[in-house]
């Protein structure tokens, strides 16, 4: 469908087409995505194996996602992924030209429809806590702040050069997450970690094991931390972290999007001088009153 000068509240000034990412290629949804983010608050530049794996965590579907396109050229996009009757905004942007147009409305309430019809229940996604437009955007089309979510990052090195970590982690055969007392973030959840294949580790301490870590030594993310009950207190958790520090291949250690009300997590990052590097706000959207 084509769309013109006003679409509702949306202002519009140039000519643009909406539809769905079921044509895209993996090549051009790349270069679209990189060149939207590349001035975000945190900038992104991924490879196009890079951003089909952190889809694929996300639960990825291009018949529930929407493109911008001008003409034949992608410029701005929602992307959504969807588990059970949930849809989670796994991300949208518009490329730096195209900003300013009221496209951002356009997409949102698009792709609202969208979902309505897919008989989807609710609609999840993450905002950055300052970006105030974007809140209000998505706070006009009917959705509602749930928690607020802390990210963390440190650099390797100084975990490492804490001291020898006195725990080992033995890399899982089978698959095994266990449930804590802190509700995941969507990709953080065991379906996203089994989705995007993210590594999971015993934590073995004298050869037994105490807890588990997701975590992706080529990525430096790590996804979920718990430690059995029994075990709490004793100071492995923090000798988790540094061992996972030795087996990353990135710069960085990163642990986002951690429930802020949560502070046994956060309290013990905020211990080992990891330091808070953006705040997000968890916002969802009911679409229909039945389960």
């Amino acid at each position: 469908m084509l769309y013109s000068v006003t679409h509702h509240r949306c202002r519009m000034v140039m000519m643009v087409e909406m539809r769905t990412l079921g044509q895209i290629s993996r090549k051009e949804l790349t270069a679209t995505y990189n060149q939207a983010f590349s001035d975000y608050q945190v900038a992104v530049n991924m490879t196009e194996e890079q951003l089909g794996k952190a889809l694929a965590r996300n639960g990825f579907q291009k018949d529930i996602s929407m493109g911008l396109f001008d003409g034949q050229a992608l410029v701005g996009f929602v992307l959504n992924g969807a588990r059970d009757n949930y849809c989670y905004d796994c991300g949208t942007a518009i490329i730096p030209s195209y900003r300013g147009k009221g496209y951002a409305c356009l997409l949102a309430t698009e792709t609202l429809a969208l979902l309505r019809d897919q008989g989807l229940h609710t609609w999840v996604l993450e905002v950055l806590s300052d970006n105030k437009r974007a809140k209000k955007l998505y706070e006009t089309i009917g959705f509602t702040t749930q928690r607020e979510f802390n990210c963390y990052q440190i650099q390797a090195e100084t975990l490492i050069d804490e001291s020898k970590a006195t725990v080992e982690l033995k890399r899982q055969e089978t698959f095994f997450v266990p449930s804590g007392e802190c509700l995941p973030s969507w990709q953080n959840t065991k379906e996203a970690i089994l989705a995007g294949e993210v590594p999971v580790w015993d934590i073995v301490f004298s050869a037994k094991k105490v807890g588990v870590l997701s975590f992706d030594p080529l990525s430096g993310s790590i996804a979920q931390l718990y430690i059995d009950e029994q075990e709490r207190r004793k100071g492995f958790a923090g000798q988790a972290l540094i061992a996972a520090a030795h087996l990353c291949r990135t710069e960085f250690l990163r642990f986002i999007n951690i429930d802020a009300g949560y502070r046994p997590l956060n309290t013990l990052l905020e211990k080992h001088s990891f330091s808070l590097f953006v705040t997000q706000d968890e916002m969802t959207r009911t679409l229909r009153t039945n389960a």
